[in-house]
């Protein structure tokens, strides 16, 4: 067989895995979301007007207020949205693992009681209003929410445990922030900690990602004090007594700030500091969540490995 038509024949042959592979992955929120446009489109065709036309009656919906839903992993909770809708306006909750178990709209507000799958990360679920007939639409990002606290412990394939837990008490927030320490085989204490935050998408096959800060918790956890700090300051309530407290907490961060500037001023600290990062340099995770059982990636410096196997868990702490 000549050379061209093998290479036709295989990228035909990828292409259609490609595309099995699309159909395998397609949510059911995506494929409901195609089925009332689908009904839409046919619904406009046997009044036989335009579209123009009917959106005098079936016109474009309006969120004016949402109380969103923060559950458990496995639990309910309610989801409230008013605004401007017309009769038989459908709702789609845009994440698979959490589904609106009944639901009414009566007049411009919509009432949903939503469940989360159990075992689950934490994630959000946008929600979109679908007029009938004309299918003009509105959507609104984390209307439910699943969150709490959490611990992510994963096995590299190079030996490493690496664990994570949520510092934050947000509910599916995006870019939740987590602490992670990172241990060799055998070893109790990790000789690694890191600032982490944590990302998830409803839409990509790895559904979990953590970017790893550069720096070392103790350096991130001092950035954020300092932020706390200020925050503080900006409080019109303080006593003097108080201001004068928290100055005195801000002058000694900024010392901290200040020593660890003039370490970086020293060519010798960068150089040892490059060489301590050639042998970590760890700054993404991938992963793939299902049930609370994870498989994914991490991508560190060359001389440790940009796609180290992992395989583990992540449990939920409570609230």
């Amino acid at each position: 067989m000549p050379v061209l038509m093998k290479r036709m024949l295989c990228v035909a042959a990828i292409a259609l895995i490609g595309l099995a592979f699309g159909r395998a992955a397609s949510s059911k929120f995506q494929e409901k979301t195609k089925a009332i446009y689908a009904q839409c489109r046919a619904d406009l065709q046997k009044l036989g007007i335009t579209r123009d036309a009917a959106k005098v009656k079936y016109f474009t919906p309006e969120i004016a207020m949402v109380t969103a839903a923060c559950l458990p992993p496995g639990g309910t909770g309610q989801v409230v949205i008013k605004g401007k809708f017309a009769p038989g306006t459908k709702f789609v909750f845009e994440n698979d693992n959490i589904e609106a178990v009944t639901e009414s709209l009566t007049g411009g507000e919509y009432r949903a009681t939503v469940k989360a799958a159990p075992g689950i990360g934490p994630q959000s679920a946008g929600v979109v209003a679908i007029t009938p007939v004309t299918g003009l639409s509105v959507r609104h990002d984390r209307a439910a929410s699943v969150g709490g606290k959490y611990e992510w412990t994963m096995d590299a394939a190079n030996g490493w445990r690496v664990v994570a837990r949520s510092t934050g008490r947000g509910c599916g927030e995006h870019g939740a922030p987590h602490e992670m320490q990172f241990f060799r085989k055998g070893e109790a204490a990790p000789f690694e900690k890191r600032a982490a935050t944590l990302h998830h998408s409803v839409y990509e096959q790895e559904n979990f990602n953590f970017d790893i800060s550069s720096q070392d918790a103790a350096a991130q956890s001092q950035m954020e004090d300092m932020q706390t700090l200020m925050k503080k300051l900006m409080d019109p309530k303080l006593t003097d007594a108080q201001r004068d407290q928290i100055m005195k907490q801000v002058e000694k961060t900024q010392e901290q700030a200040m020593a660890a500037a003039q370490k970086m001023a020293d060519p010798n600290y960068v150089k040892q500091l490059q060489a301590q990062r050639d042998q970590f340099g760890c700054e993404r995770i991938f992963l793939v969540e299902q049930g609370g059982n994870l498989t994914g990636r991490l991508r560190c410096a060359d001389k440790v490995g940009s796609q180290i196997g992992l395989t583990g868990f992540v449990k939920y702490l409570g609230q």
